[in-house]
C-alpha cells in the first residue's frame, strides 16, 4: 500500500514552495542548494527515488555525522513531507523515478534460497543483523517494511551491495520479502542453541569460553594424573 501511495505522490504536482523550503532548511547545508553535493554529502542530481525514500523513511537522513554509516532512527519528517520531498528531489534528478514494485504471495522455499545466497552472510540467518567489520553493521530487518527492504536491495545503501534485476529479479524479490516476513513472525533457529537469536558473535563467544574452559580442565587433569 505504501508503494502505491508514494508512486502516486511522485506523479502529481508537488507544492514546490513547501518542498523547496523543506529541502533548503534541512538538506541543502550538506547536499547543496542545487543538489550538487559537496564535502559533506554526495550530489542528488542523479539519485534514484528508491534511495531517497529509503534514507528518509528510515531516519538515516538528515545525517548526524556526514560520511559515516547511519543507523535506523525515527524519521525526521511526516509521511506527507517525505512524499513531497522525494517528489521535489526527483523533479531535479536524472535518476530512476520509480519505486520498487511489491507483490504478495512469494514462495518461502525460493525466498530462503535467495536469502541464504545473498543476505545471510551479513544480516545473519535470523535477519537480526550482525557486525560485518570495522564500524560497519548489517542492520536488523525486524523493523523494516517490505518496501524498505526492496529499496535496500535495489539501491545498496551504505556498505550493502546493490542487487539489480539481473541478480535478484522481481519474482525472487517477492520470494525474498515473503521469507523475511516469515523470519519476522517466527522464532527461527538454524540449529543448536538459539542464544536468544543474537547471531554468530554470541555463538562464537560462548564457543570460545566453553572451549577454553574445557581445555584448561583437561590440561589440569592430565597434569595431575599419576
Amino acid at each position: 500500500m505504501i508503494a502505491f501511495v508514494l508512486a502516486a505522490a511522485l506523479s502529481v504536482p508537488v507544492h514546490a514552495s513547501d518542498a523547496a523550503a523543506l529541502y533548503q532548511t534541512r538538506c541543502s547545508s550538506c547536499h547543496g542548494l542545487s543538489m550538487q553535493g559537496g564535502p559533506q554529502a554526495p550530489p542528488l542530481t542523479n539519485a534514484d527515488a528508491a534511495d531517497v525514500d529509503f534514507m528518509l523513511q528510515t531516519g538515516r537522513m538528515p545525517a548526524e555525522r556526514p560520511w559515516e554509516e547511519e543507523v535506523r532512527k525515527p524519521p525526521s519528517f511526516a509521511h506527507k513531507q517525505i512524499s513531497e520531498l522525494v517528489a521535489y528531489i526527483m523533479s531535479k534528478s536524472s535518476g530512476d523515478q520509480s519505486l520498487p514494485v511489491i507483490h504478495t504471495g512469494g514462495d518461502l522455499g525460493s525466498g530462503r534460497i535467495v536469502y541464504a545466497e545473498n543476505c545471510a552472510q551479513c544480516h545473519s540467518a535470523t535477519g537480526k543483523g550482525n557486525n560485518i567489520g570495522y564500524r560497519s553493521v548489517a542492520p536488523s530487518m525486524m523493523d523494516s517494511t517490505p518496501l524498505e527492504i526492496a529499496e535496500a536491495v535495489r539501491t545498496g545503501p551504505d556498505v550493502m551491495p546493490k542487487f539489480g534485476p539481473r541478480v535478484i529479479d522481481q519474482k525472487h524479490l517477492d520470494d525474498l520479502l515473503a521469507y523475511v516476513r516469515w523470519l519476522k513472525m517466527g522464532k527461527y533457529n538454524a540449529g543448536g542453541f538459539s542464544l536468544s537469536n543474537w547471531g554468530p558473535i554470541s555463538e562464537g563467544f560462548i564457543a570460545w569460553v566453553v572451549g577454553i574452559a574445557l581445555l584448561v580442565f583437561l590440561a589440569r587433569r592430565l597434569g595431575t594424573t599419576p
